[in-house]
């Protein structure tokens, strides 16, 4: 069997995904929103924390067949001072999490075995604390692309890349237009021709969340919410609470696009003399200013 290596993306729309992972919740327990205004939602403990209060998500895309998470995001809601700080982590980023035959981050939720135990590992590692996680899958990601009508993006080359062995197949034009959610997905995967590889990746993909954070704001709307929140029941798990993530989103959705901050963990690509694998070593001390600060 061909060894198959998924980039994965399920780029995450800060706010829309907190906000329609709340939805999901009501959609897939109660039925339409509309259906059940006088019911009573019961706090969970990590709803008694104060939407005021700076709020950790742990964000998780997962490709379709190994369970990797190729997608590693930690995003800041810092509501009082009125922005979005959204810290990108490198798949090949070197971990110690207990498997002696795997180092990669991105093994990480299949070695341990749920979403709450990478998020307590992560917790440990940089020691700060996570309020909750949100994974989703690739389809999750077209739906939600789709549904915003697509995302106006400029490319400043072509992008061709073709790969049977993963089905995958890019072939993108140069200048201005507005990609789908199948397009954006081959976007997002595209590195072959980025000179920095994966970190040149990510850059991409910051301008692609600014460019759909962007549409988001300016298309979704209470009569199209529910669509789309039908539409990602069972792509999306997440233990943040019904009141709290619709209290974020509600929230968020006052940023300014200016003020959605994006970082990559600051580190340099390494080789294992033992193995020949390539990592992605963190930097310490630029790490630690960046948590402390975002």
């Amino acid at each position: 069997m061909p060894k198959k290596h998924f980039v994965l993306i399920a780029l995450i729309l800060t706010v829309l995904i907190v906000l329609v992972s709340a939805l999901t919740v009501i959609v897939g327990k109660e039925g339409k929103p509309e259906d059940n205004e006088d019911s009573e939602i019961t706090p969970t403990d990590r709803e008694e924390k104060q939407t005021e209060d700076p709020y950790c998500l742990l964000v998780l895309g997962k490709d379709r067949a190994a369970g990797l998470t190729d997608v590693i995001m930690l995003v800041s809601f810092d509501i009082e001072n009125g922005r979005i700080c959204v810290l990108q982590i490198p798949r090949d980023t070197y971990a110690d999490y207990g498997d002696p035959s795997h180092n990669k981050l991105n093994s990480a939720l299949a070695s341990l075995g749920s979403e709450k135990k990478l998020e307590s590992f992560i917790e440990k590692s940089f020691a700060i604390s996570i309020d909750g996680y949100l994974s989703l899958d690739l389809n999750a990601f077209r739906d939600i692309v789709d549904a915003v009508g697509g995302v106006e993006i400029d490319l400043p080359q072509a992008l061709y890349y073709s790969d049977p062995s993963q089905k995958l197949y890019i072939d993108l034009p140069a200048g201005k237009q507005r990609i789908d959610g199948r397009q954006a997905e081959k976007y997002v995967r595209y590195r072959a021709g980025y000179a920095g590889g994966d970190i040149d990746r990510l850059d991409a993909q910051k301008s692609f969340l600014s460019a759909l954070f962007k549409s988001i704001k300016s298309q979704i709307r209470a009569d199209n919410a529910y669509s789309v929140a039908s539409s990602l029941i069972g792509k999306v798990n997440t233990d943040v609470g019904v009141s709290m993530a619709v209290a974020l989103g509600l929230r968020a959705i006052s940023v300014d696009e200016s003020d959605l901050l994006f970082f990559t963990l600051p580190g340099e690509a390494a080789i294992s003399q033992k193995s020949g694998a390539s990592y992605y070593v963190m930097s310490k001390k630029p790490t630690q200013r960046i948590l402390f600060e975002y």
